[in-house]
């Protein structure tokens, strides 16, 4: 009979010629194993080596040894192949010199395209002096449009800067956007700029000739009125708007507008009807187009004013 010592080196012989590097027995335990081979070895016997299994793939994952086979005090790796035992093998560390990289849950990671864009960086606080020395309405329409000089930079939706004619007689002077000025950037776009318009053009003057702005050129939340820290941030552009267009005649409507271009807190009832000054320019406050609204009776009033600064503009 032939050594079993014999036939199991052959057999390891002949895996190893075919490239296996791995090789579980499932006949043997360990302790059978290492028995069998601290014994005296005898003359290798190749040609009784056993039969090599063709049907499996010398590249497949060899079948795991059954588990009565397995000793307890087998190897913990030995052990997890039979399924007793999980190894949970440890990550490698990071490469010498590469710092590990903590990603925050739900942030892109690094080095992916899908990051977002860096956010943009808020626009620089021009002052007053600066706004006043700007020589054309395009550039101040340009620092008015990013500007942070109050707290209504955080509600906006659109800077109303202003438009018209540069060179208008007349320019027209509202209170502040509403909501629908927000949203498109224009003055005067709701119900009460189509009635405006109409009202203009009664009294001959047409929207594309005149210019319009409002004292603030944001929107303050629901409507409210202005305060005044806003009113002071927002007057150097009103200013410079008056001192390039170089009107003939302002008109102010409502209330906020002309007290806050006067100086004064009277009423509008009691301003309307008369001719002031504002830095050396005519001014005919009138009510806004906004309460002739919901005051219908007003029309005939502000169409009045209206026509005090067309003699205005005729006695010129």
């Amino acid at each position: 009979m032939n050594d079993p010592r014999d036939l199991l080196r052959a057999y390891l012989r002949q895996r190893q010629e075919l490239g296996e590097e791995e090789l579980v027995l499932d006949r043997l335990s360990p302790s059978e194993l290492h028995a069998l081979l601290s014994n005296t070895p005898a003359p290798l016997a190749a040609a009784a080596a056993p039969a090599i299994d063709r049907s499996r793939p010398a590249d497949r994952a060899p079948a795991a040894p059954p588990m009565d086979r397995v000793s307890e005090h087998a190897p913990a790796v030995e052990r997890a192949s039979a399924g007793l035992e999980r190894v949970d093998a440890a990550p490698p560390p990071p490469f010498p010199g590469e710092p590990e990289t903590h990603v925050r849950a739900g942030a892109p990671v690094p080095g992916t395209t899908d990051a977002p864009p860096s956010p943009r960086a808020p626009a620089a606080y021009v002052s007053a002096e600066e706004i006043s020395s700007l020589p054309v309405l395009a550039q101040v329409r340009e620092i008015a449009l990013g500007c942070p000089r109050c707290g209504l930079a955080n509600t906006r939706k659109h800077v109303v800067f202003g438009e018209g004619r540069e060179t208008a007689d007349v320019m027209v002077v509202g209170e502040a956007p509403g909501q629908e000025e927000d949203r498109s950037g224009r003055p005067f776009v709701g119900r009460a700029g189509k009635l405006l318009d109409l009202l203009l053009l009664s009294s001959g003057f047409s929207r594309d000739d005149v210019y319009i702005c409002n004292v603030l050129k944001c929107r303050p939340p629901q409507n409210r009125n202005p305060q005044p820290d806003e009113v002071d941030a927002c007057s150097p552009y009103l200013l410079r708007q008056v001192e390039l267009v170089q009107p003939r005649v302002i008109l102010a409507f409502g209330a906020f507008a002309a007290q806050t271009l006067l100086g004064t807190d009277i009423t509008i009832g009691k301003l309307r009807g008369k001719t002031h000054k504002y830095r050396g320019v005519p001014l005919v406050p009138t009510y806004h187009p906004a309460a002739c609204l919901r005051h219908p009776a007003w029309v005939r009033s502000v169409w009045e004013d209206l026509q005090r600064a067309r003699d205005v503009l005729d006695a010129a």
